[in-house]
């Protein structure tokens, strides 16, 4: 494991010391507070005071980096932030490091040092070092205070600096001293804003000779604690952090070094001009039969693109740990990374005369994509956009449940940066499919206490794709579906039950299940019935009161419902589910259900369309009351009384 990952996988595992990395080489003024208060407190364990980092570079261009953290025990299980555990790589020199336990006694203060002597250094794995201090002296109360400072082996290596943890943070604050001819991209990350930021100009040697130098002095206050919530729009990207990328550097008496470009267009051009990248523009011997074989001239640009797409998709196994750079390895073999098998669909298009280019997109999961703050280390995924005079396509060719022209939800993140040296930037994505269906029912009431009917379900776009994603993988099929029906309804009588798929310009599911159920409830007298079958909404799947971070559905929902129940004779309606209607244009979502009666008929019918994926921390309670207006509704019962 390198350095990096080394900090970042312990920064919010055991300590959130590790991961704040700083020290004061420049001094740390700040006095004890053995009374800490604030709503960003709550109820939590412990509190960080104070967490100060310094970067700077030395006189011999070494890169130095100094910490202090001061924490405050609040609860007996905060005991465990007493400890200290600092990983680092062998190529790193841990210059200093010492602790302190500042404790109340009364209207005194006492004071323990923790030496340098007492900390325990101990190879954890391949180039990597651990110093460590554990403790179990500790008190509720207590105030410990860790202070080291390391000489980083890469000067060209700045580590994120983490405003937030695991525990709130009353004050923090990262100082760095760049030299001018050392560039570094900055970005702050997650979801607050500074509290304050101090820039200056002052000068120092390098390597004996004057230099400008950027002093810059970030701070944060009054942060509560990072919460792990699900479903959040990029991993670790809203924990609130400095992450530093160098750009580019000019050595005394060297030229320029680039490495990071100035626009995504520069970095486009860049890749495009790579010979691996551009080998999906070139022809290849190996492919002419293949393409030969597939390609029409009766068939329009569609089909044709089709028949690649479901070529490729279909005879391709993905195996992410190949690495090949020749792309005939990889067709040959039929078997190669993600890349790679959208890139011998890229070559086999362009081959049969279409302008096809590979794309660079990072996944939702991976982070949020901002057109106007470009963010060089961002891509995580490539995939095939297709041009033709009429259309523009999408493909995915690496993942067997996508339909045509569509991604994975994952994928779709604001823009995607094609790979070619006539690039304009982020090309924008948007949604072409939602995640539908088209639910009936038609059930009679029977005297014998059970309710027996038809209910047929039409799944397309990114339901089709979720369905077969969890039936058509790992050797399962429709008919594990079939089956786990029958065991999660043991009291129904199944008479028939069918899935099929169907195919017009994409592949839709159809389902149609045949069966008799008892009542909900019953006393003999009255008896209770709720209308819906599969119901998804049984409980408001956004149940929390409030969210810090923001969430995503990952695509658009669409559902609409129709059910008709018919009364048998001698009986009469007590009760009947409510109408209802919720619409909330700014967040576009929109809800209607409605019931009536004709004769003995019962019809429930209901539209769910939410076109909003993603939803920021203050519009969550909007969501959830959304929803539980939804789950409210569709969980009402039909109620009858016997004549």
């Amino acid at each position: 494991m390198n350095r990096a990952k080394a900090y970042l996988s312990t920064l919010f595992v055991l300590l959130a010391f590790i991961n704040s990395y700083n020290l004061s080489a420049q001094e740390v003024d700040a006095p004890l507070n053995f009374s800490v208060k604030g709503d960003f407190i709550g109820d939590d364990e412990a509190v960080i005071q104070l967490d100060s980092g310094y970067i700077y570079y030395s006189n011999e261009l070494e890169l130095y980096f100094n910490h202090t953290i001061r924490i405050q025990i609040l609860k007996e299980s905060g005991k465990k932030w007493g400890n200290f555990s600092l990983p680092y790589a062998k190529e790193d020199s841990l210059i200093k490091i010492e602790g302190k336990v500042y404790r109340l006694a009364g209207d005194k203060v006492q004071e323990a040092t923790v030496k340098q002597s007492a900390f325990k250094v101990k190879e954890i794995e391949d180039n990597q070092l651990e110093a460590s201090y554990n403790t179990n002296e500790v008190k509720v109360g207590d105030i410990v205070e860790f202070t080291y400072q390391l000489k980083f082996g890469d000067w060209k290596n700045i580590h994120n600096w983490y405003f937030q943890n695991d525990i709130p943070v009353l004050r923090s604050t990262f100082t760095t001293k760049i030299p001018s001819f050392i560039f570094f991209y900055k970005f702050l990350e997650g979801v607050r804003n500074l509290t304050d930021i101090e820039r200056s100009i002052t000068t120092d040697s390098i390597k004996g000779e004057p230099y400008n130098m950027q002093l810059e002095t970030f701070e944060m206050d009054s942060i509560a604690a990072y919460k792990y919530e699900q479903d959040i729009p990029g991993d670790e990207f809203f924990i609130s952090k400095l992450s530093y990328h160098l750009a580019e550097y000019t050595l005394p008496d060297f030229t320029t070094v680039y490495l990071l470009p100035q626009a995504y267009e520069e970095l486009a051009f860049n890749w495009a001009s790579d010979p691996y990248f551009n080998q999906i523009q070139l022809k290849a011997e190996y492919l002419n039969e293949k393409v030969d074989q597939i390609y029409h001239r009766s068939f329009t640009d569609e089909k044709n693109i089709q028949s690649f797409y479901f070529f490729v998709r279909n005879n391709f196994e993905v195996d992410n740990n190949l690495y090949d750079k020749n792309l005939q390895q990889t067709y040959n073999r039929r078997r190669g990374n993600e890349q790679q098998i959208n890139m011998i669909l890229a070559k086999m298009l362009n081959q049969a005369g279409y302008d096809a280019y590979l794309v660079a997109l990072s996944t939702i999961d991976n982070r949020p994509v901002y057109p106007d703050f470009p963010y060089f280390e961002l891509f995580n995924k490539y995939v095939v956009f297709v041009r033709t005079m009429d259309q523009n396509y999408f493909l995915d060719a690496s993942d067997k449940n996508l339909l045509f022209n569509m991604l994975a939800p994952n994928c779709i993140n604001n823009g995607g940066l094609i790979i070619s040296k006539s690039s304009n930037g982020l090309y924008p994505l948007n949604f072409l499919f939602d995640d539908r269906e088209e639910i009936e029912g038609n059930f009679s009431i029977t005297d014998s206490a059970t309710v027996a009917g038809k209910y047929r379900v039409k799944r397309d776009g990114y339901s089709v794709y979720t369905f077969d994603t969890q039936y058509l993988t790992d050797f399962r099929s429709y008919n594990d579906y079939l089956i786990e029906t029958i065991f999660e309804n043991p009291k129904w009588n199944i008479i028939s039950h069918d899935v099929k798929d169907e195919f017009n310009d994409n592949k839709v599911i159809q389902e149609e299940l045949v069966f008799a159920r008892p009542f909900d409830k019953t006393d003999g007298t009255t008896i209770r019935i709720n209308p819906l079958i599969k119901n998804e909404f049984t409980s408001n799947p956004f149940p929390d009161v409030d969210r810090q971070n923001p969430i995503t559905l990952y695509a658009p929902l669409y559902r609409k419902g129709s059910f008709t129940y018919k009364i048998p004779e001698g009986y009469s309606i007590q009760s009947l589910p409510q109408s209802n209607a919720v619409s909330m244009e700014s967040f576009n979502c929109d809800f209607r259900y409605q019931v009536s009666r004709s004769g003995n008929t019962i019809t429930l019918s209901y539209v769910i369309d939410v076109n909003k994926v993603i939803f920021m921390a203050n519009e969550y309670k909007a969501l959830s009351s959304f929803f539980d207006q939804v789950t409210k509704s569709l969980n009402q019962m039909i109620v009858l009384t016997k004549n």
